[in-house]
């Protein structure tokens, strides 16, 4: 599908106000030769569903967390509603389970949040015109894990326990284990304090740990220090 000359009408989807209105006005208040953009919002997976029904979007952008539901559930149910729908995932994490849930619900491409506008429009123009994209980082997992058969943890680490972790939740737990609050962790890596505090606790469910003592035991003990 061309999108030369044409006015792209994209749903973006996600629970908080801040990110919707960022990549609305990204991409509504960019010059851009060749194309431009209308942009509708929506909080939750039923509001979305309700305008995904509504209007012929050209591309729906879903986060893969949206409240109690998944982005995986919303790419499902808008292929039932229209099977030539296109949908791009993203997510502030890296945690390579969720993108796969994504990409085997039917998304074609997958990005960061952090994404800058060029990579977001080259990921649109892909998308729309047929191709798959996905950030750099996620499609070297993707080979890693497919290719290569093993997670990151695996490559560095013997214990089993350290392979259930993300790239990111081990660069985490290397923080957490240098006695890192998770404000200051969060200014290192970009991210919001609220995304901090859902690695620390996926990492203390993952590992079956209560508290922050046993995370850096844990690090020592399997040479996770920075």
């Amino acid at each position: 599908m061309s999108i030369m000359n044409k006015t792209i009408s994209i749903l973006v989807v996600d629970d908080h106000p801040i990110v919707r209105g960022g990549i609305k006005t990204m991409l509504e208040m960019g010059k851009f030769e060749s194309y431009s953009f209308q942009v509708k919002e929506a909080g939750n997976i039923l509001d979305a569903l309700k305008l995904a029904d509504q209007y012929a979007f050209h591309l729906i952008i879903t986060d893969s967390q949206l409240g109690k539901h998944s982005g995986a559930e919303l790419t499902k149910s808008l292929l039932r509603l229209s099977p030539e729908q296109s949908v791009l995932g993203f997510s502030e994490s890296d945690d390579m389970n969720v993108v796969e849930h994504m990409l085997k619900a039917g998304a074609q491409g997958f990005i960061k949040k952090s994404v800058d506008t060029g990579e977001l429009i080259k990921a649109i123009t892909a998308i729309l015109e047929g191709r798959l994209y996905y950030a750099l980082d996620i499609a070297n997992s993707l080979i890693e894990r497919r290719i290569l058969g093993k997670t990151f943890a695996e490559f560095h680490s013997n214990n089993p326990a350290v392979a259930r972790l993300s790239k990111r939740e081990i660069e985490i737990l290397k923080y957490i284990a240098d006695q890192l609050t998770n404000e200051e962790i969060a200014k290192k890596l970009f991210l919001s304090k609220r995304t901090i505090d859902n690695h620390r606790q996926n990492i203390l469910n993952k590992l079956g740990m209560n508290n922050t003592a046993g995370l850096v035991r844990f690090a020592v003990e399997n040479g996770l220090l920075h």
